[in-house]
């Protein structure tokens, strides 16, 4: 079994719930990734339940207030982030939406490569491998060698080109999901890790143990 069947067959079993993994809206996917840039997932799925619990739809938060809109997200930081958000809900509610792909999602305002391709992949349109320094742990240190000269871009497309772009998204969440509980930076649970055995990184370190 490979490093694709076994990473997803994993992800099956231990996917966590995450509210933007139980909606097909694209706006709201789009806005959960948004939120979840350099902050703790935990703390965005609070967040972003409130959000469109206040503002249901895209025309419904692009009438908020700024002011209010920084409050709501103040416990993940970063306050540009509401005008950001605003300013997608605008383009969305003008009509702007006739989007598919994650490049076409990047012409939105303050949407970047990541949250674009990673609402395109959920949605299982059009985009290009998705990463972000979390993920990107997880490839490096499976890959090993590879990753010698490759750009993060590369090793990502790596990854990515041993599933079809049906599981991109399950591939994705799987990935996600092993970085936060097992693979994670320090102290890795490599014994709990289902990629363990052709995981290069654990080999090296099972190595300067013996």
């Amino acid at each position: 079994m490979g490093f694709a069947e076994m990473i997803i067959l994993w992800g099956a079993e231990h996917r966590r719930d995450f509210p933007w993994r139980r909606t097909s809206d694209p706006f709201k996917i789009l806005v959960a990734e948004m939120l979840l840039q350099r902050s703790r997932s935990g703390t965005v799925a609070k967040v972003y339940t409130s959000l469109f619990e206040r503002w249901s739809d895209s025309r419904e938060l692009a009438e908020a207030e700024v002011n209010e809109l920084e409050n709501l997200l103040n416990p993940l930081g970063i306050k540009s982030r509401a005008t950001r958000i605003k300013a997608v809900a605008t383009a969305w509610s003008e009509g702007v939406t006739l989007r598919r792909t994650g490049k076409e999602l990047q012409d939105l305002p303050g949407v970047g490569a990541y949250s674009a391709n990673a609402t395109a992949i959920a949605m299982s349109w059009d985009a290009d491998p998705c990463f972000d320094s979390v993920s990107i742990r997880v490839l490096r240190r499976y890959l090993g060698r590879y990753n010698k000269s490759r750009t993060d871009q590369q090793v990502a497309s790596k990854a990515y080109s041993l599933v079809p772009k049906g599981q991109w998204r399950e591939l994705n969440w799987a990935i996600l999901d092993l970085a936060s509980a097992v693979c994670m930076p320090r102290i890795p649970r490599c014994q709990d890790c289902p990629l363990e055995p052709q995981c290069k990184w654990a080999r090296k370190n099972r190595q300067k143990t013996i």
